[in-house]
């Protein structure tokens, strides 16, 4: 990661629904015990922590999703991504991490543009 890195919020947002589907596949069933989330102040976008709001409050994975799915975002097309599965996902939640202790740093910076 060069120390100039600048990244679009619609990347960063996209890469945040890639993790943010991964933990809803996972969470529920035990596969993500809750102290290896990323924690919510990680998500750079509005939408990443409302999302994962719902999925971490939620009892169950099916109680997660209706409430997705009632959900309203920018830029986030809710039917696809609940849709999809986050299989493949699985080294997003630990971006999410790595990216918001980089800007934390100053080492990456979101394009205001």
């Amino acid at each position: 990661m060069s120390s100039r890195e600048v990244l679009k919020p619609i990347d960063i947002l996209r890469h945040e629904l890639k993790a943010l589907r991964f933990i809803l596949d996972n969470f529920h069933t035990g596969k993500i015990p809750k102290d290896q989330l990323p924690p919510r102040e990680d998500f750079q976008s509005e939408q990443g922590r409302e999302l994962y709001s719902v999925i971490i409050a939620a009892p169950s994975r099916a109680v997660a999703e209706e409430k997705i799915a009632e959900m309203e975002l920018a830029d986030v097309d809710i039917e696809s991504f609940l849709r999809l599965t986050g299989e493949h996902y699985y080294t997003y939640p630990a971006l999410v991490r790595e990216r918001a202790e980089a800007i934390r740093a100053g080492k990456i910076r979101i394009d205001s543009n």
